[in-house]
C-alpha cells in the first residue's frame, strides 16, 4: 500500500510543481530518490499522530472529516517545515504528504509558505543572520535532546543588539569566549558545536551578535519582568529571556530541560518546537 500512495505522491507532485515529499507512516521505507526530495517523518510523531487520529474517529466523524481534521492539523504541524528548514531546504511552495496509518490513509498538500515556522523565520530575518538563527536553533535541539552526560540540561542564546543586551547583564563566571578568535566563536561553524553544548551547563546564557558570533556564554541578565506575560510554570531563564527581548531588539532561543525549545521576540513567545517528537 505504501508504495502505491508513494507513485501517486509522485504524480501528485509533478502537476503541483514540487519535489518535495513527506512520509508519514510507521512502515520502513527506501526513500532515496533522484527526483525528489522525501522525508520521512519522526516515529515519535507518527505515534503521537497516530494516537490522535483514533481520538477523533471516536467522536463518529465520517472518514472525510477525519481527513479534513488531519489536514488542517498537519498545515499547523512545525515537524514537516522543521524536517526541511534543518536540511537547508527553503520553505517556499508545496510539499505531497503520505499518509500510511492502521487508521488513514491517504494524499494530502501542505503548503509550506503557510507555516508557523516561515513567519518567525521571516520576522526575525529583519534583525539577525538566517543562517545563525539556523544554526542556534540546531544546537538548541541537540542540547534538548541529549543534554550532557546524560542529564537535561536548560540553557537560552540572546541574539542581537549586543550593545544593549550587554548593558542590562553581567558576568556570572570567567567568560569561556574571552580573547578567543572569531572563527571559535562562530556558531554558524558546525565545529564550534561541541564546546557550546559543554558551556550550556553553566548558569546564564550565551550572548551573540546578529551574525552568530558568540560574545559570551554564562551570562547573567538583569531586566525587569514586571507585566511580562509568558506561558504559566517556566522559571527565571525564560521570565529574562522574554524580558531582554522587550527591552532590546535581541532574539532569545530558550531550551527547557523538559525537551522544549522556545523563541521570544518583543517580549513575546513567536514559536514553541517540542524536540520529544523530533
Amino acid at each position: 500500500m505504501l508504495n502505491t500512495l508513494v507513485k501517486l505522491a509522485k504524480e501528485l507532485a509533478r502537476k503541483i510543481n514540487t519535489d518535495k515529499i513527506v512520509l508519514i507512516t510507521k512502515s520502513d521505507f527506501d526513500f532515496e530518490d533522484d527526483e525528489f526530495s522525501i522525508f520521512v517523518a519522526p516515529k515519535r510523531f507518527v505515534t503521537m499522530l497516530e494516537s490522535m487520529f483514533y481520538t477523533i474517529a471516536e467522536e463518529e466523524l465520517s472518514g472525510k472529516d477525519i481527513f479534513e481534521r488531519a489536514l488542517a492539523f498537519l498545515q499547523v504541524s512545525e515537524i514537516t517545515p522543521l524536517q526541511m528548514y534543518l536540511k537547508g531546504i527553503e520553505l517556499k511552495g508545496g510539499v505531497v504528504g503520505v499518509l500510511d496509518l492502521d487508521i488513514l490513509k491517504g494524499l494530502m498538500v501542505i503548503d509550506l509558505e503557510r507555516s508557523r515556522l516561515q513567519k518567525v523565520l521571516n520576522e526575525c530575518a529583519e534583525r539577525v543572520n538566517p543562517n545563525a538563527l539556523k544554526a542556534v536553533l540546531t544546537v538548541a535541539i541537540n542540547i534538548a535532546q541529549k543534554g550532557r552526560e546524560g542529564k537535561r540540561i536548560g540553557t537560552g542564546f540572546v541574539i542581537g543588539d549586543v550593545e544593549e543586551v550587554l548593558k542590562r547583564s553581567r558576568q556570572l563566571v570567567i567568560n569561556p569566549y574571552e580573547c578567543h578568535g572569531i572563527e571559535e566563536k562562530d556558531i554558524k561553524n558546525p565545529a564550534n558545536w561541541e564546546s557550546v553544548m559543554e558551556f550550556a551547563q553553566l548558569d546564564g546564557v550565551f550572548v551573540l551578535d546578529e551574525d552568530g558570533i558568540i560574545v559570551s556564554a554564562g551570562r547573567y541578565l538583569e531586566v525587569s519582568v514586571k507585566d511580562l506575560k509568558i506561558a504559566k510554570g517556566f522559571g527565571a531563564r525564560h521570565l529574562a529571556c522574554a524580558a531582554i527581548t522587550r527591552e532590546t531588539e535581541a532574539i532569545a532561543v530558550v531550551v527547557s530541560e523538559s525537551g522544549d525549545i522556545r523563541v521570544y521576540k518583543d517580549g513575546e513567545e513567536i514559536l514553541v518546537i517540542d524536540s520529544t517528537i523530533l
